[in-house]
């Protein structure tokens, strides 16, 4: 149904300005009590309400095809019953079809309406005739039609927009289930750190002590440590962390504080603030505390011992000198 509605001619103008602004044609609010016949809750669409004037809860196929031709009958500047290329390229320009930010420029209206013009140009003569245009308007009342007596009426255009609707709902969760693999909300984010801090809570009291979070360390000694910095440095990094969480500084970590935790790192991590984290997004912040705990190692790590000082060489004795003979120097000699 979709592709008949895209190519008639006649829904092009609404099909056009959906694809150049991004909206879909303005719904109608919904018809009195009175009128409400099906789903009450699924709205008619606006091309009905603006067909059915008399408001009688139903549309002829006359009416349709006279409602849908509207556009060809404008295109339509000398009256031929056919319309070219160049009549049909007006679809792109005011007031079919208008500049918005971040839309599509006008030249690449243009060339959606030069494709759409190659469909309904059937017979390749390069005018879309009048028999062209209304062949898909007739294909898509056939559509709405499902009793098939000639008339469009209220229950059975409810019971389709409703069908539309639902799948259109469906689609939506599917593209919106595709976009999230791989990211990580913020609930998601709270759970992954409430099963991490159940995993340490041995007595299960729903808290977090020192004694519990050191754990995190890994153990003392044994051949899993090797490699691995010294224990009393890997104790020290699991207790700056603790700290970090626990901001009332009781020397416990309740969920509460786990919660508030776990929100800080979603912030400081969602940079693109789409309220998800994306896996280039976690890379960053696992690079980040890595580099933060690489400049933490070396004041943590006990300072290198004051190397020996090496013992002094005993002094060699050294042999008794002779007594001088004579008078000792400098002193003046005796004279007679």
């Amino acid at each position: 149904m979709r592709t008949t509605i895209l190519l008639c001619l006649l829904a092009l103008p609404a099909f056009a300005q959906a694809q150049t602004t991004g909206q879909t044609p303005a719904q109608p609010t919904s018809p009195p009590p009175s009128q409400s016949a099906g789903p009450a809750a699924v709205p008619l669409p606006s091309w009905f309400v603006e067909i059915d004037t008399a408001k009688k809860g139903e549309v002829s196929r006359a009416d349709f095809l006279k409602y849908r031709m509207k556009s060809f009958d404008e295109l339509d500047g000398n009256k031929d019953s056919k319309v070219s290329l160049e009549e049909f390229l007006k679809l792109a320009e005011p007031p079919y079809s208008n500049d918005v930010p971040g839309g599509p420029s006008l030249e690449e209206r243009r060339s959606r309406i030069r494709a759409a013009f190659q469909n309904l140009d059937l017979n390749a003569s390069g005018f879309i005739e009048r028999a062209e245009a209304e062949a898909p308007i007739q294909v898509e009342f056939n559509s709405y039609d499902t009793d098939r007596d000639n008339k469009i009426t209220e229950p059975e255009i409810r019971a389709i927009m409703q069908r539309i609707a639902q799948r259109q709902a469906a689609e939506r969760q599917q593209a919106e289930a595709e976009r999230r693999k791989g990211l990580v909300a913020l609930n998601e984010l709270i759970d992954m750190q409430m099963r991490d801090a159940d995993k340490l809570d041995k007595n299960n009291d729903g808290k977090i002590s020192q004694q519990e979070y050191l754990v995190a360390a890994g153990p003392a000694d044994g051949p899993q440590t090797q490699g691995q910095l010294p224990y009393d440095v890997r104790k020290k990094l699991v207790m700056i962390k603790f700290q970090e969480i626990d901001t009332n500084k009781d020397g416990i970590i309740d969920r509460a504080e786990l919660a508030a935790y776990a929100l800080k790192e979603f912030l400081e991590t969602d940079t693109n603030k789409d309220r998800f984290l994306d896996q280039e997004e976690i890379k960053k912040f696992q690079e980040a505390e890595q580099n933060k705990t690489r400049d933490l190692i070396p004041k943590l790590m006990p300072a290198p011992a004051a190397p020996a000082q090496p013992r002094p060489a005993p002094q060699q004795q050294r042999a008794p000198q002779p007594a001088p003979s004579g008078p000792a120097p400098g002193l003046p000699q005796q004279t007679r």
